[in-house]
């Protein structure tokens, strides 16, 4: 009995039943004491007796007998009235109750088989009007449950022809305004996020093999070309072109997994980042870059994301900015972190696109002015993550473009007045907080290269670290 509506009109007829019964076997014990008090009335006998005999005397009537000593007795029949109705009535045992003379047993026996059989048609017609409306019920709950779920059936069947071919298909919602219509449109709602799901998963694998396949092919001509003509190629030019290309390679496919990392991944340990000393540490590795901030910005989270986060909003902002870039950072109930550039900026219609990976906005399009259209899709996924969120809007003062990233702190902010750190192009100094440039003889050196920033090889890898290949 796997069907619900089965189940549900079983159990709907086993209550109405079982409520019937009780009522009707109420009303035939409330039939069966009215039956034994009529039968007892209409069976009695009055009679006066005198010193050697009695005489029967009808009802109400009296008799005047001055001088002679008589009594007065009764007798009446009290039937033993059984309520299951296939007995036989002449069978039916009695009591005779009172001090009056003996009565014929046909007599009584008469009187005691007609209770039994009145009895005894009440309780069948009873069962049978009892059994009429158990069925009715059944037959009205069944009906009533079929209606209630045929629109439940009819979704059933269309989700069960929905694949992966066929994703645009949506299940019938009925027009009335209950759960089976509420329902129906969450089960749609559900199908345009696995739709949209799909796709995205679709496109994302399709633009990661074209950015795969790019370097690979360029990596294959140099390689080729130089085997074709050994003696006239400029090897070490051949190995630092296919270097190049590796490395392009290899951030693009550290990029890729680090969002399929992000999307299957739950935050579940989280730690207090000061958002504070990430941002003078992403700010110190860069020239241009004016920081804001206040002291202790504390969030909930992890610092490797935090600051992959930052970095890839400060190397767009880099990418895009004419003079100078701008960071500010505030605390409170939620953390605000900005990044403002000089630049161009980004048209309104595409300040959502540009999360969306592999985007490459027209000013952007080449691979040697812009990335592989990852990093402000990690920056944005690493803020949802956070339970934060992450914006493009109008830059004030400036004609660029403003990032702004929220991340729910959780955590008491002290409110101190802003730490300002200026480094721009052009100074006669430069003072990186690593060291990476100092001033020598009034010039300005050539900075040395800086170090890429640390991994997050738990998010990576999944705990395992790389094994380096001799």
């Amino acid at each position: 009995m796997r069907s619900l509506q089965v189940k549900v009109t079983v159990l709907a007829t086993a209550i109405t039943a079982l409520l019937i019964g009780l009522a009707g076997a109420l009303l035939l014990v409330s039939q069966r004491q009215q039956l034994t008090a009529q039968t007892a009335d209409s069976s009695r006998t009055v009679y006066m007796c005198g010193v050697y005999s009695c005489f029967q005397l009808d009802e109400h009537e009296f008799i005047s007998t001055p001088g002679i000593a008589v009594r007065y007795s009764s007798t009446e029949v009290r039937p033993h009235l059984s309520l299951w109705p296939f007995n036989d009535p002449d069978n039916t045992p009695y009591q005779l109750v009172g001090d009056g003379p003996q009565r014929s047993h046909d007599e009584v026996r008469s009187v005691v088989s007609e209770a039994q059989r009145q009895l005894n048609n009440a309780t069948f017609t009873l069962f049978g009007a009892l059994a009429s409306i158990t069925a009715l019920v059944s037959i009205t709950v069944l009906a009533a449950v079929s209606r209630v779920l045929r629109p439940v059936e009819a979704m059933r069947v269309e989700v069960a022809e929905i694949n992966e071919h066929n994703l645009t298909r949506r299940v019938p919602v009925p027009s009335s305004d209950n759960e089976i219509a509420r329902l129906g449109a969450t089960l749609n709602e559900t199908l345009d996020r696995v739709h949209r799901s799909v796709e995205d998963t679709r496109r994302f694998v399709a633009d990661a093999s074209h950015e795969l396949r790019s370097p690979l092919a360029a990596l294959r001509a140099e390689l080729e070309i130089a085997l074709s003509h050994p003696h006239i190629s400029d090897w070490p030019t051949v190995v630092k072109a296919a270097l190049e290309d590796a490395e392009r390679l290899q951030e693009l496919t550290t990029d890729l997994l680090l969002l399929a990392r992000l999307d299957a991944d739950a935050l579940d340990k989280q730690d207090t980042v000061d958002l504070t000393a990430v941002a003078h540490r992403e700010v110190s590795r860069r020239a241009m870059v004016t920081l804001e901030a206040d002291d202790q910005v504390l969030v909930p989270g992890r610092r490797a994301q935090l600051s992959r986060l930052l970095g890839n909003l400060l190397d767009n902002a880099e990418r895009h900015a004419g003079t100078e870039v701008i960071v500010r950072l505030r605390g409170g109930s939620a953390a605000t972190l900005e990044v403002i550039d000089d630049g161009p900026g980004i048209p309104e219609a595409d300040r959502e696109r540009v999360f969306d990976r592999f985007t490459r906005l027209d000013e952007a399009r080449t691979r040697a002015a812009g990335g592989a259209g990852l990093g402000l899709a990690i920056a944005r996924r690493i803020a949802t993550r956070h339970h934060g969120t992450l914006e493009a809007t109008d830059a004030d003062g400036f004609h660029g473009i403003r990032f702004i990233a929220t991340i729910p702190t959780g955590i008491p902010q002290p409110r101190k007045a802003a730490v300002r750190t200026q480094q721009r192009a052009g100074d006669d100094m430069w003072q990186f907080l690593n060291g990476s440039i100092v001033s020598t003889h009034g010039h300005i050196p050539e900075p040395r290269p800086v170090p890429e920033p640390e991994l997050d090889w738990d998010l990576i890898f999944g705990g395992h670290r790389p094994v380096a290949v001799s």
